[in-house]
């Protein structure tokens, strides 16, 4: 592995600062809906967290895709605790901030819940509630490592990104063994085999025993760990991706989670000359629509 990052990387950091906008048209076909009168679950997006991706923001087209499959989805504005969380099945985290890092990306990179809230989220799902917890690169790791470490993820505060690479998204595939099975990959009642998954760079995590990750990194990429997000340099920390998961489910108590550790994949942006960003993105990504709704139904499942 070269030793340098090559130019592509400031192709890469010019797209990701050229704030993509939501792509209402999109519409993932979900078909017949699978939850019922009487069996919609109860949906909770986190928005109280200086979240970057908000109901109507960039979860819209997520959103859209439980609601045309019978879920009831809300947003959260205030603090987690039990009794907030009591009311539903599935509550979704994607990419919150801890104050100190608004408009501020660099080190140090605390916590965005408080002990408390993790702890009524920890109990939230031991009791058997869904988690859908996204993290992005920094500093979204970082915010989301305590949140992690309570049910035994190791989140790195970092980026993932391929040598060379002129534009994400980065390639997760069967014929390479970086996609494997689990309940949203594989063929079941209510979900689709996976076969392609595109992300557009994020972080990694590693996973305690028992979980079943289904993004997995070879050695293709690098782990860059700056102290400034995006300014990467010749001291910036770095190791090989091989070994670290970017996708992954996991069996807590009588719940259920999936982690994410890009955001971009669930989600339908544009980004400058109206390119697609995310599940709309046919061309790079044709399976990660499916991928979201398999992720959503096998969290709402009993």
């Amino acid at each position: 592995m070269k030793a340098l990052l090559s130019p592509a990387l400031l192709i890469i950091t010019l797209f990701v600062h050229s704030q993509p906008r939501i792509d209402k048209d999109f519409r993932v076909n979900v078909g017949n809906p699978f939850f019922k009168d009487g069996l919609a679950p109860k949906v909770l997006i986190d928005e109280a967290h200086n979240n970057l991706h908000k109901k109507e923001t960039g979860l819209h087209a997520f959103t859209r895709m439980m609601e045309d499959d019978g879920a009831r989805v809300y947003a959260n504005d205030t603090s987690f605790s039990s009794v907030l969380l009591k009311g539903y099945d599935i509550l979704i985290i994607a990419n919150a901030l801890h104050d100190s890092n608004v408009g501020n990306w660099q080190n140090p990179c605390p916590s965005a819940f408080t002990k408390e809230e993790i702890r009524a989220v920890e109990q939230f799902v031991k009791n058997g509630g869904s988690l859908l917890l996204v993290a992005d690169h920094m500093p979204y790791g970082g915010a989301a490592q305590d949140l992690g470490k309570a049910f035994g993820v190791k989140w790195n505060n970092g980026f993932a990104i391929r040598q060379g690479q002129h534009w994400p998204p980065s390639e997760f595939d069967r014929s390479n063994n970086t996609i494997l099975d689990s309940p949203v990959t594989m063929d079941g009642d209510f979900t689709r085999r996976i076969s392609h998954i595109a992300s557009f760079s994020g972080s990694v995590f590693k996973l305690p025993k028992k979980s079943q990750p289904f993004m997995v990194y070879d050695d293709s990429h690098m782990i860059l760990m700056p102290d400034v997000a995006w300014q990467f340099s010749k001291k910036t920390k770095r190791e090989n991706s091989e070994g670290w998961v970017q996708g992954a489910c996991l069996e807590y108590g009588n719940g259920k989670i999936v982690l994410l550790g890009e955001a971009a994949m669930i989600t339908a942006q544009l980004g400058d000359n109206d390119h697609k960003v995310g599940m709309n993105n046919q061309e790079d990504a044709p399976e990660n629509a499916q991928l979201a709704l398999n992720i959503f139904r096998y969290l709402a499942a009993d």
